[in-house]
């Protein structure tokens, strides 16, 4: 049984069933108040969402009175030792990464048998709520977000981690639009050879297809979910869609060719190579390094908003299209210098076959008479 004392007359009132947030009515003095919970040093406030690993909470920490958010681990999870003890060993890890595009851990452990992370409270929305409300961004806006993005995942990947479910919903924003990585409570170090008893971790319209093979995974896993967020977050709509799970997880492992520009005909070639080569369907295929990927953004960001580079654009574009008249225009007269020589040609067999008579006979049998 979950109980809570009333703020007004402290008689203790059973809320087992209800979560942080929700409003109550004290049955002893008729006052109303929403539902919080102690957590250790943090009060939780109420729910901010909910997923595969369990509930994340608007909390505060009492002790430095500061807003954060608490994730709170599923009971069926903690109870599968080797899962936990991976998720602890990583969360440690992750506590230690001090990246800003990475949302940082500020406490993790147990209370009462409850697991749990704290972490920064990111206020600005997912990117996944950019695409429901605005249906797509702006290349541009892709392009930065991709560079965040990789930024954060080449700083956890020096520590040795990856993080396993690269997705829309899993990149935040901050007041000041920073984008942010979240949820590294997937995440593997290169270690770990225990990817939770087989189960494929992540969400199909982004994962990978050598973690839908059950190959080994490795940053370029990650990469390839990247790509597809990328994909998703520019075009409108995610790269390959199915009926159900089943059939988008065959059409990653099927190896057809996505274009970006098929969907987003105007989208800049830089940034289409760069979705496609980090989308490669085998991991050999994709970018070496994040660093290289970055750069091949960088350089796409740079052709697009870079005025000089525009206008350098330009004239390469007006020598090869002049480059390409001059020759058109020599082809053309050698063309004209053709047909008149084989029309002079035939004009002048054509004069030699009327100046001789058709009928005449040859000068050795003229005045011969047939007969005689």
């Amino acid at each position: 049984m979950l109980t809570i004392a009333c703020p007004a007359c402290q008689n203790v009132i059973d809320v087992t069933g209800l979560e942080p947030g929700d409003s109550i009515t004290c049955p002893y003095c008729r006052h109303e108040f929403p539902i919080t919970r102690q957590f250790g040093n943090f009060l939780l406030e109420r729910q901010l969402g909910a997923g595969g690993m369990g509930t994340v909470y608007l909390g505060r920490d009492v002790t430095l009175d500061r807003t954060c958010a608490v994730k709170v681990l599923k009971p069926e999870l903690v109870s599968d030792h080797k899962f936990l003890a991976t998720f602890l060993r990583e969360a440690e890890i992750t506590a230690s990464l001090n990246h800003p595009n990475v949302v940082q851990v500020f406490a993790f452990g147990e209370h009462e048998q409850i697991y749990y992370m704290v972490v920064e409270y990111i206020s600005g929305g997912s990117l996944d709520d950019r695409i429901m409300t605005l249906g797509n961004i702006t290349e541009l806006e892709g392009i930065e977000i991709g560079i965040a993005v990789a930024r954060g995942l080449e700083c956890a990947l020096e520590r040795g981690l990856i993080h396993r479910d690269i997705k829309p919903g899993n990149i935040l924003f901050n007041a000041n639009n920073t984008p942010k990585v979240v949820d590294f409570g997937l995440s593997l170090s290169f270690e770990t050879t225990d990817h939770f008893d087989g189960e494929i971790w992540g969400t199909p319209y982004y994962v990978a297809p050598e973690k839908l093979e059950r190959l080994p995974e490795d940053f370029r896993s990650d990469l390839y979910s990247l790509g597809a967020t990328l994909f998703h977050a520019i075009s409108g709509r995610p790269p390959y869609e199915g009926d159900d799970p089943n059939a988008v997880a065959m059409k990653h492992l099927s190896g057809s060719v996505v274009s970006l520009k098929s969907f987003v005909p105007d989208v800049s070639d830089q940034t289409a190579f760069a979705v496609s080569k980090a989308m490669a369907r085998y991991p050999e295929d994709r970018y070496e390094s994040y660093s290289e990927f970055i750069a091949q953004l960088e350089d796409a960001k740079r052709r697009i908003t870079d005025p000089s580079f525009r206008e350098a654009q330009k004239k390469d574009v007006a020598i090869i299209t002049a480059g390409h008249s001059a020759k058109y225009g020599i082809w053309m007269i050698l063309g004209v210098v053709a047909i008149v020589v084989i029309l002079l040609g035939l004009f002048i067999w054509k004069g030699a076959a009327l100046i001789t008579p058709k009928n005449t006979p040859p000068p050795d049998l003229q005045g011969y008479t047939p007969g005689k």
